[in-house]
């Protein structure tokens, strides 16, 4: 297909021009004639240089120019008259595939080159005037109509990468929304249940000695598990959107959020900088990346450094916005256990979402987070408005009327030399008349159909112009060549103009209009093509109208009629490419709104698998912490704040965005082993698991980490077969693992220890059968083993919390 459309043109065009000329004379015999080898160089060369036209275009228009030059000069200008337009098409091809630093200087090259042979083979006269001035249509027009196909080309390209752009969008939809809601999550954990937990710890630890802090660190509970339980409602609900977010001002968010944390122990000292006069508030998303960047790093530095001071500041400047926070408590060897290790990226994902920057890391006086955040509001340059350098649009109009306007004004050169009488006012009215007709076609996209009333009006000034000056020739011959403005406007209705079956009607409007200018002009000359239309003797009235009604309406409605065939075929084809350019920008915009309603679906779906997860893995958990606190039970409301994180924290450990794919991985509890194991199955892995219905309630913490024991053990990729059996007795749920040698490597092995262990678990190996038995306690109700800001377990029902024992309930 690729080589009919290079190489049709060419071969057609080759094809005419030789019929037209030599024609018979390829098969005449006698001496091989000079004139007869030149045209027909001049001819293939042309033809085959058009062939590459595509690939390299500026080669092709070089070698079109030399076989032009060739033939001109070789032959009689009249014999190439069809292959003479080779430099033409060759000019469009180089507009359409290179840019405008090299079609304009080859626009520029084939002007001269044309005007230069022009004067070596005429001579300085009108036709070499004549030949100047149809240049001057021709390229400027060539290249306009190239750039603006260049346009179209780049804007299809343009579309393309949108709907790649959606498509990809598309795919990452559920990832994308996912790992929104994790942060969000982890917002909640994060602040509110971390919260509960230190409060109600340190209440504990100082309750013998500090017994008013038990009752404060009850009602602090139970309006934060309050707030935790309606933001997790928000959630499940899928109700949080932009308009719900806080709309009060930073400033006052910031002194709030600084005030709770010092209600927490936290010194806490916020240095925002005034907003300088003049100047709006922060823009919401970029305010909205501020406050959560700001809570996090508080919510560390409570975290990992309790009771140590903390600086916040803002600090806005003209294009940005800075925020600091300093905390002086040091950096920790180890993160606490309460910490999940989302902390930094979820900061570096909101500066990075309003194209800001993110650091944080370890200072001389202890811990430091840095994050920039562009305004991206929009000023108005200094001076005013400035001159903006026309659009491509806007110069394509402008070549195609300077082009318009060289036809019209070329057919009233004077033919009997330029010295002729009345030559120059000739000229000069004709070029104003026809410069008033032509310029209302720069508008012709946006106004259309007001551009072809002025068309229609300024056509009335012709015959005013034949009664004005005399035009050399007949006038009517020589206004005629104004009418390719007509031709444009109805082109232009065609098009552009709207509603479009109403453009018919330019057809015979112009038809009527052009027809009664020229008749007009033509019966006020009193010539048509050479023949007199107006008898020599002077006619009364009667017999003027009499005459009027004889040859001038009859010849206006012929002429009518022979105009209606052009400007019909020109209005044909204006509509059918305004038609297939709907089409394509129609089945763009379709392609696009599908993706995205499809990623819009993808993300409600991501949505509704978190909300159900979140109902049935913390839900009823953060509920009995509430609970908890309205019964004035702090320890067992610390206990259930723990087993609630613990299992926001598995939930979360499942929302970890895959860069590869789309993972559905099923809640981290022991029922979804089985789950597990099927997916590994679908693999390819011969996996079988029996997983036995639990005798009760698990603890949220052996709940979770039973299946990342199997989950680790599978992910050292075994090809199996692999038998995995969960028994429960003795106090403890026993896992045990055959066919998993690769998960026996000590480096696993140590992860196993490190998750088991801080359950008061235990792990087996046995290498040489590739073995694992991990055994989890279960004690029933559910103690937390390991509890506090390290966390030791002293006993059954007692734990260590700081430097004191506490003892825990015995109900559940």
């Amino acid at each position: 297909m690729r080589l009919v459309r290079d190489w049709l043109l060419p071969v057609v065009l080759a094809g005419a021009q030789l019929a037209y000329w030599p024609g018979a004379r390829l098969g005449g015999g006698g001496p091989v004639d000079p004139e007869l080898v030149a045209g027909l160089v001049a001819t293939v060369g042309c033809a085959v240089a058009l062939g590459w036209r595509r690939r390299a275009p500026v080669v092709a228009m070089g070698v079109v120019l030399l076989a032009q030059a060739l033939g001109r000069l070789a032959v009689d200008p009249d014999a190439l008259l069809v292959i003479i337009v080779a430099d033409a098409i060759a000019l469009y091809s180089v507009a359409v595939r290179r840019p405008l630093r090299i079609a304009g200087p080859a626009a520029a090259v084939a002007y001269a080159q044309m005007a230069v042979l022009g004067l070596v083979v005429y001579g300085f006269g009108v036709t070499f005037l004549a030949e100047v001035l149809l240049g001057l249509a021709v390229y400027p027009v060539t290249l306009g109509l190239g750039r603006s196909r260049r346009r179209w080309h780049a804007a299809r390209a343009a579309a393309a990468e949108r709907l790649a752009a959606a498509e990809v969008d598309r795919q990452r939809a559920a990832s994308t929304e996912r790992h929104r809601l994790a942060r969000e999550l982890h917002d909640v954990s994060a602040h509110h249940l971390t919260a509960i937990v230190v409060t109600a710890g340190a209440a504990l630890r100082l309750a013998d000695r500090r017994p008013e802090l038990v009752a404060e660190a009850v009602a602090f509970s139970a309006r934060t598990g309050r707030e935790t339980l309606t933001a997790l409602h928000r959630l499940v609900a899928v109700i949080r959107s932009a308009e719900q977010q806080d709309r009060r001002p930073l400033e006052v968010r910031l002194a709030e959020l600084a005030d709770g944390f010092r209600r927490l122990g936290q010194p806490v000292r916020v240095e925002p900088d005034p907003i300088p006069e003049g100047q709006p508030e922060l823009p919401p998303a970029v305010a909205e990346a501020v406050y959560g960047i700001a809570r996090e790093a508080l919510t560390n530095a409570l975290r990992h450094a309790p009771g140590s001071a903390v600086r916040l500041r803002i600090a806005r400047h003209p294009t940005s916005v800075e925020i600091v926070v300093d905390d002086e408590g040091g950096v920790p060897g180890k993160a606490a256990e309460l910490g999940s290790g989302r902390g930094v990226p979820g900061m570096r994902d909101r500066a990075a979402g309003v194209g800001g920057t993110f650091t944080a890391g370890p200072e001389p006086t202890g811990w430091r987070v840095r994050a920039t955040l562009p305004l991206a509001i929009p000023t108005e340059p200094a001076g005013g408005p400035r001159w903006r350098r026309p659009s491509w649009q806007q110069v394509v109009d402008g070549l195609i009327v300077l082009g318009a306007l060289a036809i019209a004004v070329s057919p009233s050169l004077p033919v009997d030399g330029l010295d002729g009488a009345g030559s120059g006012s000739a000229g000069l009215l004709v070029g104003l008349v026809m410069a008033a007709h032509t310029v209302p076609l720069l508008w012709r996209r946006h106004r259309p159909w007001a551009v072809l009333a002025g068309v229609l009006v300024t056509a009335a000034l012709w015959p005013l112009a034949v009664v004005l000056v005399p035009l050399p020739g007949e006038s009517a011959e020589v206004l005629v060549a104004g009418a390719i403005a007509e031709f444009v406007a109805v082109y232009a209705v065609a098009g552009h103009a709207r509603p479009a079956p109403n453009t018919l009607l330019a057809v015979p409007i112009t038809a009527l209009s052009l027809a009664a200018a020229l008749t007009a002009s033509a019966a006020v000359d009193g010539s048509v093509a050479g023949q007199r239309v107006q008898p020599d003797t002077a006619m009364t009235p009667e017999l003027g109208l009499l005459f009027t009604l004889i040859f001038v309406l009859p010849g206006w409605l012929a002429m009518a009629g022979l105009l209606t065939i052009p400007l019909g075929a020109v209005w044909l084809l204006g509509t059918v490419l305004r038609r297939r350019r709907a089409g394509v920008l129609a089945r763009e915009a379709d392609a696009v709104a599908r993706t995205t309603a499809e990623a819009v679906e993808a993300a409600r779906r991501e949505r509704a698998r978190i909300a159900a997860g979140l109902r049935a893995a913390v839900l009823h958990r953060a509920g009995q912490v509430v609970t908890a606190a309205d019964e004035g039970r702090l320890d067992v409301l610390l206990e259930q704040a723990r087993s609630t994180l613990t299992a926001m924290r598995g939930l979360l450990d499942t929302l970890r965005a895959d860069a590869g794919a789309e993972r559905r991985a099923p809640q981290p509890t022991v029922g979804a082993i089985t789950l597990l194991c099927a997916a590994q199955r679908t693999a390819g892995r011969l996996v079988e698991a029996s997983v036995p219905v639990a005798p009760g309630p698990l603890p949220a913490d052996v709940d979770v980490s039973a299946y990342r024991v199997v989950e680790l053990a599978l992910a050292a990729g075994d090809p199996g077969p692999i038998a995995i059996d969960l028994r429960y007795g003795d106090g403890g749920l026993r896992i045990v693992m055959a066919g998993v040698p690769s998960a026996t490597d000590p480096v696993i092995v140590a992860g196993l220890r490190a998750r088991v262990g801080a359950l008061g678990g235990e792990v087996t190996v046995d290498v040489p059968a590739g073995r694992l038995d991990v055994w989890l306690p279960t004690p029933a109700p559910v103690p937390p083993d390991r509890v506090g800001p390290v966390g030791e377990s002293v006993g059954p029902g007692r734990v260590l919390i700081g430097d004191e024992e506490v003892a825990t309930s015995s109900s559940g």
